[in-house]
């Protein structure tokens, strides 16, 4: 059924059905142990299994387990040296929940313990007592975010890889759109400039996010650092757009691009084909007098001239039918001969109010 959808549809039924197994064998598992609360297994694994598709799923587990058991200690310790009373609960209950908040500030393996440190107070009252509320509590939120794991490393065990390819795919697409729009030089409508802009960052985020999501097993770095490099390839293009956009806006610039336009039409034409998944040939070494900017000073083709000047690293980080190789533009600008710019990249960035990518 997934082979008759498009790619994204595919993506979304197997995320559906890995929370689904997920969701149900939670809840089997914690029935079968007796476990009192078994929805707390459900909404564990649910949580845990949503992350591989915008985040780190191991470090989720582990933070629901470690915050967890956190929660548990200081609610059960709260609970047994409180007066009896309502009024000693309710003050007791505020002040360990607003010091676990506190501490929970910056540290996201502490987010659950204000809540499982209020179930426990709160319920240590009831016949269970506060002990065994927090035992229960620990162990169905390991059983879920267990059953989360294993489901994610077992069911669909490409799914996250898939994922990232796919975005990756319309991050290339996207970029393409945003550098023929800056191309049209000053008839470029500045507000939907801002927009894509402001688009392509938020891609590029979620990018980085599904690249933390895939869970390499031993021996599998290589795919790691390839998709690490592939995001950071991805910010420098967009840094190169913005100093291309410096050359091709400026006032009367594209009488004086020609040149330029056509190389740059070619990484357009490169990034659409890598976003169809379809191979594309190498763009190559742009011509010496291009990247010199034309030696006259002028600012319009000092900017694409840093913007055309690459050094390219072939990035073998695999995409669904291709491979994405020496994906343009990785901005190795090489300032001994780019002179008579008169301008750095860093110097173009701020003009742009844009801040310099790392890396």
């Amino acid at each position: 059924m997934a082979r008759a959808l498009s790619p994204r549809r595919a993506a979304e039924v197997r995320a559906a059905l890995q929370i689904a197994v997920g969701a149900v064998v939670a809840f089997y598992l914690a029935t079968a142990l007796k476990l009192p609360h078994p929805y707390w297994s459900v909404i564990s694994a649910i949580v845990v299994i949503q992350t591989s598709v915008g985040g780190s799923v191991l470090t989720v587990a582990r933070d629901r387990a470690l915050g967890t058991v956190a929660g548990a200690l200081v609610g059960g310790v709260v609970a047994f040296v409180r007066p009896e009373g309502v009024n000693w609960m309710m003050a007791t209950l505020a002040g360990a929940v607003a010091g676990l908040a506190f501490f929970a500030t910056g540290r996201p393996w502490l987010k659950i313990a204000p809540v499982t440190a209020a179930i426990v107070i709160a319920g240590g009252a009831g016949p269970e007592g506060p002990a065994q509320l927090a035992l229960d509590r620990v162990m169905e939120i390991l059983v879920g975010s267990g059953v989360g794991v294993i489901a994610i490393l077992l069911l669909f065990p490409r799914h996250a890889r898939q994922t990232f390819s796919l975005q990756a795919r319309e991050a290339a697409g996207k970029a393409a759109e945003l550098l023929a729009l800056v191309m049209l030089g000053e008839a470029a409508d500045g507000a939907e400039l801002s927009r894509r802009h402001a688009d392509m960052k938020k891609r590029l985020d979620t990018l980085g996010q599904a690249a933390a999501a895939v869970i390499d097993l031993p021996g599998a770095q290589k795919e790691t650092a390839d998709r690490a490099a592939l995001v950071r390839t991805f910010w420098r293009v967009r840094s190169d757009i913005v100093i291309l956009g410096r050359g091709f806006q400026a006032e009367g610039a594209l009488d004086r691009l020609g040149p330029w336009g056509e190389a740059t039409l070619g990484a357009v034409r490169r990034l659409e084909a890598l976003s169809q998944g379809q191979a594309a040939g190498f763009l190559g070494d742009p011509d010496p007098a291009l990247k010199l900017g034309g030696g006259d000073g002028d600012l319009a083709r000092g900017a694409a001239a840093i913007g055309l000047t690459q050094r390219r690293e072939p990035l073998m980080a695999p995409l669904p039918g291709v491979r994405l190789v020496q994906l343009s533009l990785d901005m190795g600008v090489r300032r001994g001969r780019l002179d008579p710019c008169m301008r750095t990249r860093s110097e173009l960035l701020s003009l742009s109010g844009e801040e310099p990518p790392a890396g």
